[in-house]
């Protein structure tokens, strides 16, 4: 790959940028020798939608810090070129930034990627990858540059964080121009454990919900984030402990509302989280998702794994799903949980000092 004389001279310029830095069109169209134009003209194609956001006044917002854009994202993006007819197998290694990896078996799959478990060729050490693969209504050139921005957004934040309760992110890389990431094996999900016992006891549930919870304080607290995603398939056993999985749709504090509502994203092609677990608000609006609707989100997980059924959510709403019997004050707390307005719902430590009472 190689950019273009146009393209370089826009990659250079953003490179030296930082994110939140407001610009007038000159300082663009000077550094790409570009018209005004021509810049408009790129700006109604969102051919620059991860980079710039346009404002009033022929002023820009620099959506990136210029270190995290590599030549070929930005040439991907700009030039709106999709992973076509590609394919993985058993035995392909892929080259990632720190590690060769051979891969295994495939292990599942979404609108998005692929996830593989693969084997580093140095000493054999497990690993699962997942390869950026997104089905057919993804690649509209209106619709990829989102779909790729959250996958490096996730790569990017993924390796900075550093909880036992939130799955690692060890590498990442491109094969044939498609992003990859390599995070650490899990074990199962809690949502396979479910399908072969169908619910769980009392306790045992309660120390997932507490594997969780910690794992949220963290995303909450220290990276002013949403998880957006919590859910059974993404409780990720490990020996002796759970951690959360799949950071693909976390609301990261850096997430720009301007990006992700100007329609890169609709709720037809890329449904932010998964229907029957999200909140109201989220449901109605999923870029308006908060902390608090991980809590809610956490209180159907918490049903289903006692209860074996994952609820509706007009039984959700209504209070309508049967429990086996459990100590009173975690069927209240669970209510308080799923409540319709978030600000009702109880913060981390409020969860964490009922269930502290009730287990004792």
């Amino acid at each position: 790959m190689a950019l273009s004389k146009g393209e370089k001279r826009v990659f250079d310029w953003l490179t030296t940028q930082k994110a939140g830095a407001v610009v007038p069109y000159k300082d663009v169209m000077d550094a790409a020798d570009w018209t005004e134009t021509s810049l408009k003209t790129y700006l109604s194609k969102r051919k620059l939608a991860p980079f710039l956001q346009k404002l009033q006044d022929k002023k820009l917002k620099v959506l990136m810090d210029g270190t995290d854009i590599s030549e070929e994202f930005f040439h991907e993006t700009f030039t709106q070129t999709g992973p076509e007819n590609f394919t993985v197998s058993a035995g392909d290694v892929l080259s990632g930034e720190l590690e060769k990896y051979e891969l295994i078996e495939p292990l599942g799959s979404g609108a998005v990627a692929h996830v593989w478990s693969a084997k580093t060729k140095r000493d054999g050490t497990l690993v699962a990858i997942k390869v950026m693969m997104p089905t057919a209504n993804l690649l509209q050139p209106s619709i990829l540059p989102n779909v790729r921005d959250r996958f490096r957004k996730e790569a990017r934040n993924g390796k900075t964080m550093n909880h036992p309760n939130i799955v690692r992110y060890l590498d990442l890389g491109h094969m044939d121009k498609v992003p990859f990431l390599v995070m650490e094996l899990a074990q199962g999900s809690v949502a396979s454990r479910l399908k072969n016992s169908r619910q769980l006891a009392e306790r045992e549930a309660a120390e997932i919900v507490t594997n969780c919870l910690d794992g949220l304080a963290y995303l909450h607290e220290e990276k002013k984030s949403a998880h957006r995603d919590i859910k059974p398939a993404n409780f990720l056993e490990f020996p002796n402990v759970v951690k959360l999985g799949d950071l693909g749709i976390v609301k990261w504090s850096d997430y720009d509302p301007a990006f992700t509502k100007g329609g890169t994203t609709t709720r037809q092609s890329v449904q932010l989280g998964s229907w029957f677990y999200m909140a109201p608000e989220q449901q109605e609006s999923p870029h308006d998702a908060v902390p608090a609707s991980d809590i809610y989100s956490l209180a159907v997980s918490w049903i289903e794994m006692l209860s074996g059924g994952l609820p509706s959510p007009q039984a959700i709403g209504a209070s309508g799903y049967k429990l086996p019997t459990i100590d009173p004050r975690i069927g209240d707390l669970l209510k308080r949980m799923h409540s319709y307005n978030p600000s009702e719902r109880p913060s981390i430590t409020e969860i964490r000092e009922v269930m502290e009472a009730t287990y004792k």
